[in-house]
């Protein structure tokens, strides 16, 4: 074998390579759930990033307005069995967020989605769901079903306007 060969053989190799690992990276983040509401048009997808398709390294909310990403903001999903995670807050008021007593970044676990149902009267309401594995990788499951979209209604009162979530839907 020459050398231009030997050369030519190692670059394509080392290409194939890189290109390889790329697409292995790529494939390990996967949308677990898309969130979306009845009082605007911006949408969530809540994204998991793993290593080796396998423990979650990384947890993702993706912003999306009018269809378009407008921004993606880095979750601690270590903090789930601490505080909570914070998927949605107005001014002081926490709308939305992720609790837990048995997460684990390889396992999953279950989780209460905790939310505010009436901001006046601080009322939270909670909705379990399980975060684990499957074949295809990361998702959410209720009652051994898997979700894949979460649309939130919202808790309106006459003449003040939207005070809450009135209930989640699991879909």
């Amino acid at each position: 074998m020459s050398l231009k060969s030997l050369i030519s053989s190692s670059v394509i190799f080392t290409l194939t390579m890189i290109i390889s690992v790329f697409n292995v990276a790529k494939a390990a983040e996967q949308t677990v759930a898309t969130v979306y509401n009845d009082e605007n048009s911006t949408t969530y997808k809540l994204v998991v990033d793993a290593i080796d398709g396998r423990a979650m390294k990384t947890f993702y909310k993706d912003v999306y307005e009018k269809g378009k990403k407008v921004r993606r903001e880095a979750l601690n999903h270590q903090v789930i069995m601490n505080s909570g995670m914070v998927l949605e807050q107005r001014d002081q008021h926490v709308i939305m967020k992720l609790k837990s007593n048995n997460f684990d970044v390889e396992q999953g676990g279950i989780i209460v989605v905790d939310t505010l149902y009436n901001g006046a009267t601080g009322e939270r309401r909670g909705y379990e769901i399980q975060l684990a594995q499957d074949k295809t990788g990361w998702a959410l499951f209720q009652k051994g079903k898997m979700v894949k979209e979460i649309f939130i209604q919202t808790n309106k009162v006459v003449f003040i306007g939207a005070v809450g979530i009135k209930n989640l839907v699991l879909k």
